[in-house]
């Protein structure tokens, strides 16, 4: 899987270099927007500036501690191994077959069902579970569970998982913070500032505006559209670690007709195994996961084998293109 991996790091820079322009395009027009003289540029300047350093401060922040926040944000807890022998025994059995380092294991107590991983690398990561979907599935479904998630961190998506979702946090809270600063008042003391300032601070407002409501989205768009296919591909590879296609396709369907509502924050959403809320959506932009049901069909249709490439053809089959990384092995 080699291919696989290195392709994942490859989208992981065009993650973290999307994500630092979007940023300093946003600040260099907040700093054009608040500068009493935007045609100077000098406003603009500070505020790409100021972008680039708040970029690089969370950079460092997601890579020493995103995950830590992310899992506050879900609230989850450490579970040690007497806690629950059985599910410690599971992941330590995923380790040895997957050939990845012991993940920490943590339990969130909700009576929703699902799952996440998270960590900057695979010395450093942990896989998550909620309380109902522990209590829930078979052992099987739960090893199939915890095998997606391993593949997760095998595919070094939790790295472009955790930085993204920071950085997205990030771009969010810059935009909702200029939006309500405008809404309370913002834009006419703008205005009292620059009498007489003509057409230049009715484009730079709108330009502003445009932006504070565009970065948002189009930052989510870029990560939902990635993480997407990162659910086929976790798939695929967790099969190759168990053998077992039929119990994550089992445990999918339990989890899919559970209505429990389970919030663990907005940007943790796309690291769970199923959409938080297991509310079915049409395929787009804004969405996190695959459909849940083609998923299923994949899963159910392997019949011919579980390793990647037979994951790739009957994937092909129906979705009705082939557009997942080869799965070289490394020589």
């Amino acid at each position: 899987m080699y291919e696989l991996i290195k392709s994942n790091r490859r989208k992981s820079w065009v993650v973290f270099i999307s994500m630092g322009l979007l940023m300093m395009v946003l600040g260099a027009a907040i700093g054009a927007f608040l500068d009493p003289n935007p045609a100077s540029g000098q406003g603009a300047i500070s505020g790409l500036f100021i972008a680039i350093i708040i970029w690089a401060i969370q950079s460092l922040f997601a890579f020493a501690g995103g995950d830590q926040v992310i899992l506050r944000m879900a609230n989850a807890r450490e579970v040690r191994s007497e806690e629950d022998k059985e599910l410690y025994n599971i992941i330590e059995e995923l380790s040895i077959a997957s050939g990845l380092p012991m993940p920490k294991i943590y339990v969130i107590d909700t009576p929703a069902m699902n799952a996440f991983a998270t960590g900057m690398n695979p010395n450093k990561s942990v896989v998550a579970i909620t309380q109902g979907l522990r209590s829930r599935l078979s052992r099987q479904e739960i090893q199939a569970v915890m095998a997606h998630e391993m593949s997760h961190i095998h595919n070094r998506d939790v790295r472009y998982m955790t930085f993204a979702s920071i950085m997205l946090g990030t771009i969010v809270i810059i935009s909702e913070i200029l939006l309500r600063s405008f809404i309370w008042g913002g834009g006419n003391r703008r205005s009292s500032d620059n009498k007489g300032g003509g057409a230049a601070q009715i484009i730079i407002l709108a330009v502003v505006i445009l932006l504070a409501i565009l970065a948002p989205i189009l930052a989510r768009m870029f990560y939902f559209s990635l993480s997407r296919k990162r659910e086929y591909l976790a798939d695929a590879i967790s099969v190759s670690f168990t053998r077992d296609p039929i119990s994550l396709a089992n445990a999918l369907e339990k989890i899919s007709g559970d209505n429990t509502l389970f919030d663990p924050g907005k940007m943790t959403a796309a690291m769970c195994i199923n959409k938080p809320r297991l509310k079915e959506h049409k395929e787009n932009l804004a969405s996190t996961h695959p459909p849940i049901q083609k998923r299923i069909a994949i899963l159910r249709a392997m019949s011919m084998g579980t390793d990647y490439d037979t994951y790739m053809k009957v994937y092909a089959s129906v979705i009705g293109k082939n557009d997942l990384p080869k799965g070289k092995k490394k020589k």
